[in-house]
């Protein structure tokens, strides 16, 4: 007997060859689409983040923390320890709305806690005329501000160089008076808090100005109203002045 042949089926060469070349095309467009593809995703998300939000793009939001000094004259019987035994501590927010290079705009929301330590001599009027070993006034406010601001110099996608003019007010969400006072013999200490003090306007408005170089800045607010209600007009007047600096966080 003869082996048996393999059967061989003929395909003719110009099928062959077009099936090479179809083959030889889909190997080539795949791999080029899925590349457009991956790269289309990729760059728009960016770029359009790029170009709307930083630190001197047309939008940027950061938080801040700031801390200052009351400074100014008080009115007789009014006098306040300075340094920092009198102080404002501000935590808060910022919003920017860059409008060119030169000119944005700010709106800020945040929280102050300002403490008033009042002098204990012959002439204290506020809020009485009864010496103590200590005496602060304090205030808990929530507080809102908006400023023009002013760039300065060439920079990148940076904060830089700025001066802001500031406008904005503050509602005092809680008061106390504290005092401290000499203790009997056997005690420690003698210490009284009274909270919600009529004597205290709620709300005040205040001006300012604040000069900063990326992150950091100083800063000056001026308390436009009295800080005592319009029931004691007649009481002198604590100091108006706030100087400091502030720290932004980003």
């Amino acid at each position: 007997m003869q082996p048996l042949k393999p059967n061989r089926r003929w395909v003719p060469a110009g099928t062959m060859r077009r099936g090479l070349v179809l083959l030889g095309l889909l190997a080539g467009v795949l791999p080029a689409a899925r590349a457009q593809q991956v790269l289309v995703h990729a760059n728009v998300a960016d770029d359009t983040v790029r170009t709307t939000f930083g630190p001197n793009r047309r939008y940027f939001g950061h938080a801040y923390v700031g801390y200052g000094l009351l400074a100014g004259p008080a009115g007789t019987g009014a006098a306040v320890r300075y340094g920092l035994s009198s102080t404002e501590l501000r935590v808060g927010g910022r919003l920017k709305f860059r409008v060119s290079q030169v000119l944005a705009f700010n709106a800020d929301l945040g929280y102050a806690y300002q403490r008033f330590s009042l002098a204990q001599d012959g002439q204290k009027r506020v809020p009485g005329s009864s010496l103590h070993r200590s005496e602060i006034l304090a205030m808990h406010q929530l507080f809102s501000e908006v400023s023009l601001r002013l760039n300065c110099g060439r920079r990148g996608n940076a904060v830089g160089s700025y001066l802001d003019l500031l406008a904005g007010g503050s509602w005092a969400a809680a008061t106390a008076h504290t005092t401290d006072d000499a203790p009997a013999p056997g005690i420690g200490s003698v210490e009284t808090t009274e909270r919600g003090l009529p004597y205290l306007r709620r709300w005040s408005s205040t001006a300012g100005a604040r000069v900063g170089i990326d992150r950091y800045a100083l800063t000056a607010h001026y308390r436009l109203s009295s800080v005592f209600a319009a029931g004691y007009a007649a009481w002198p007047e604590l100091p108006r002045w706030t100087l400091g600096f502030e720290i932004g966080l980003f």
